[in-house]
């Protein structure tokens, strides 16, 4: 019985270790990719892509898209800051392990095609783009910024991670409406039921 009871508490230590240990190497890896989207740097952005989605999007056409929506001409987009608030349990399904991170990120709109306009026609623009997004991200969530004809986004996301044995290291994929049918092709409905649920 004693020898029972020391086994049982080995393998709970064991399974505990690699709980915390898959989750601290996620925090990590995900920080770094946080750092690429606030730095823009979209190749390293795409690095961390799990390359399955390049199958049906191309790489170069993905970084296009990104340099287009982030970079235009009537409007830029800059991450502020992303931060991890959970890191679920892992789920493996044909040898291809999963787990889902929850995050907060902070994003900055800026509107340049008003910048010649009267004060009160930039305002009005302005509070109208904010009650827009408003309706999508929460009204405590969207702050203006008259000054620089931006809107500051707070918004709580989530991603995927993905330790595919055909690549190198920890992929991510985005859960957002953007990529949905990426998503839903690639990871099995039944593992992102089971890892959207475990939200804390």
């Amino acid at each position: 019985m004693k020898f029972l009871s020391t086994l049982f508490f080995i393998c709970f230590i064991s399974v505990s270790a690699y709980s915390q240990s898959h989750k601290t190497i996620l925090i990590k890896e995900a920080n770094i990719y946080f750092d690429y989207m606030v730095k823009q740097n979209f190749d390293g952005v795409l690095d961390y892509m799990y390359p399955k989605v390049f199958e049906m999007a191309p790489r170069e056409q993905m970084k296009a898209g990104m340099q287009q929506m982030f970079n235009a001409e009537d409007m830029t987009i800059q991450f502020l800051s992303n931060v991890v608030t959970q890191v679920t349990d892992t789920k493996n399904l044909e040898g291809i392990t999963y787990a889902a991170i929850f995050y907060s990120s902070k994003m900055k709109m800026t509107f340049l095609t008003e910048e010649e306009q009267a004060e009160d026609d930039k305002k009005g623009f302005l509070m109208f783009m904010k009650a827009t997004m408003q309706t999508q991200f929460g009204e405590d969530n969207v702050v203006e910024e008259l000054s620089t004809m931006s809107l500051i986004i707070d918004m709580d996301a989530t991603m995927f991670a993905i330790d595919d044995p055909k690549y190198k290291g920890w992929k991510f994929l985005g859960n957002d409406d953007a990529m949905a049918t990426i998503v839903n092709s690639v990871i099995p409905e039944s593992i992102r039921t089971e890892l959207l649920n475990e939200k804390e």
